[in-house]
């Protein structure tokens, strides 16, 4: 049973004298909603009575008609601040109401006791708010969404909001100097990478018309607020001296470059357009005084692309040699600072620029190492990562307990496994199978998983059932009918999943005499991936292909390997699903 509830009030001085006879409406910890079904402003204090006086005298709110207040006899302060930062993430992706809030006056996100619990509360707040017609998605939806997910409202914990001041710092300062500079954010898969971009920017575009709430802060909010002012002060500066920033966001991959524009789109109150959504070679199109760059360790050289045309081309307008340039000189020939999202064991083809060429790229510019370590996605958090890189390594000297239950098994029956995935994709959604390039792509002209089938065109069979690669490469993960096909790296870095099935071909096997993890050339069907590339840096590739893969699931990974010696392998790290007890 819950132990909220929520109690409306007139947005008057009628609904104010109401509230005050509430033994909690002075003195106790809520949070709050004013609306008038267009329009909305959330927020959170420790005295009710006083924060709804003060809204009553601000003129943003006259508009506003109704006051919900959220109480619950467990609330805290941390708990309230979390919530309230939460609820504005959920009702920007939701878009039934306008948000009034400015994001100037939230402190950074912390852990507390028993968080999980108070964000359980969260989706249950939300679906009694969907109940009442005051939202159009349910909870549910709204955490599976990449509005919600890549939200420029939402909160960085505090280790994002030191790094984000960091760069935007430098930033700054390197402008002022007529200095070229670079910042370089490393951080594993699920750190957050991504969110921490996109605030940026957020920050950046939006300090001019900044609105900060410094009411009922605790001493550390309000050092947090002071900080986060004082930047703000530093960028309108700027702004006022030398006009606005000219900022690209440079996504490499085709397929979460749509996700990102879709994000931007739906984000106009944030001075967030798709025009600043672009690929690589599109930045010569105009000068750039910040260009942001989401996993720049998928960026090209002249190597197995598709069109070398087109790379040329861009090259030559630049004054580059295409021979021995990449993407990154492009991107730095036509920005005045770059920030720079890298990680290079994530690369996974050969056509990704190496590590001499992204240091090389920096020659001449003012560059800033940035590091993010707390892992955000996974529920396996940081040790899941550490555990896989210890056994792809093979240095694993035992099995390991997950934290937080993690979902992490071994199946022996591939397709008890992919059926598993779908069930899951009935009750969560966003639950995807996926695979190494161990099969060849025979459905790559079919028009449907049917028609493929029925051209007897399947890509990928065991036993009796047969299976076909994804059937679209721009935002597969979020498609209709993707539960059913096979998804690989391409189509799948980047994005969150809630579990992921991974299928491990026989392309990658355990040598027992070696102890060690092979890989076999002619059992890989990516051309452009093995084209030119020796056999130790084809296992590179392939083995970060996996370790990717399986940190795509926040929730849980099911894994079934192809080869029995690298099936006995993992299962002495990795639980094997019981079929006799499903």
């Amino acid at each position: 049973m819950n132990s909220f509830s929520i109690q409306p009030y007139p947005f008057s001085k009628e609904g104010l004298v109401t509230l005050e006879a509430n033994p909690r409406g002075r003195n106790w910890p809520v949070v709050y909603l004013i609306d008038n079904d267009k329009e909305l402003y959330v927020g959170e204090t420790t005295s009710a009575g006083v924060r709804f006086r003060q809204h009553l005298e601000n003129p943003d709110r006259k508009k506003l008609r109704t006051v919900q207040i959220i109480f619950d006899e467990e609330f805290n302060k941390s708990a309230i601040l979390d919530i309230e930062q939460t609820l504005i993430q959920m009702f920007q992706a939701d878009r039934k109401m306008k948000l009034q809030n400015k994001n100037g006056g939230q402190s950074s996100k912390h852990d507390y006791y028993q968080r999980t619990k108070y964000q359980n509360k969260v989706d249950d707040i939300w679906n009694e708010l969907h109940e009442m017609g005051l939202t159009r998605n349910s909870a549910h939806a709204i955490r599976n969404s990449n509005l919600f997910k890549y939200s420029p409202f939402n909160t960085l914990t505090s280790e994002q909001e030191a790094v984000s001041q960091e760069i935007i710092s430098n930033i700054l300062d390197c402008l002022r100097k007529g200095k070229k500079g670079s910042a370089v954010l490393h951080g594993v898969a699920g750190t957050g990478k991504s969110i921490v971009l996109i605030n940026m920017i957020y920050t950046l575009l939006n300090a001019m018309d900044a609105k900060y709430d410094d009411s009922d802060l605790s001493p550390e909010e309000r050092f947090e607020l002071d900080q986060r002012i004082s930047l703000g002060c530093d960028i309108r500066d700027y702004v006022k001296d030398y006009g606005p920033l000219k900022i690209g966001f440079v996504v490499p991959m085709t397929s979460i470059r749509e996700t990102f524009r879709t994000v931007f789109r739906n984000s106009r109150e944030a001075h967030l357009s798709t025009s600043m959504v672009i690929g690589p070679n599109d930045v010569l199109k105009k000068k750039y005084d910040v260009i942001f760059v989401d996993e720049a360790h998928r960026l090209a050289r002249r190597k197995s692309l598709t069109s070398y045309g087109s790379f040329d081309d861009a090259c030559k307008k630049l004054g580059l040699d295409p021979v021995t340039s990449t993407q990154l000189d492009m991107i730095q020939k036509c920005s005045r600072y770059s920030v720079l999202v890298y990680d290079s064991n994530q690369t996974v083809k050969s056509s990704d620029i190496t590590p001499e060429q992204f240091d090389g790229a920096m020659a001449g510019r003012v560059r800033t190492d940035h590091y993010l370590s707390t892992q955000m996605r996974c529920e396996g958090g940081n040790s899941l990562l550490d555990y896989l890189s210890d056994i792809f390594d093979c240095k694993a000297s035992g099995m390991v307990s997950m934290e937080k239950e993690y979902d992490l098994r071994l199946w022996d029956d591939p397709n008890a496994m992919i059926d598993k995935i779908r069930q899951l994709d009935k009750t969560y959604s966003l639950c995807r199978n996926l695979a190494g390039y161990a099969w060849p792509w025979k459905s790559k002209n079919c028009t449907s998983v049917e028609d493929a089938l029925a051209k007897d065109k399947a890509d990928i069979v065991f036993g009796d059932r047969k299976y076909v690669w994804n059937m679209n490469n721009k935002e597969w993960i979020l498609r209709p009918g993707a539960v059913n096909e096979i998804g690989c790296i391409h189509t799948t870095q980047g994005y969150d999943l809630n579990y992921a099935g991974i299928i491990m071909g026989k392309e990658i096997d355990y040598d027992p005499d070696n102890k060690c993890i092979v890989t076999y050339r002619n059992l890989f069907h990516d051309k452009k991936v093995k084209s030119g590339v020796s056999d130790d840096q084809l296992t590179k590739y392939i083995i970060n292909s996996y370790k990717v893969m399986m940190v795509r699931g926040i929730k849980g990974c099911y894994i079934y390997a192809c080869n029995k010696n690298l099936r006995d392998y993992l299962s002495r790290f990795i639980p094997i699903e019981d079929l006799n007890n499903r």
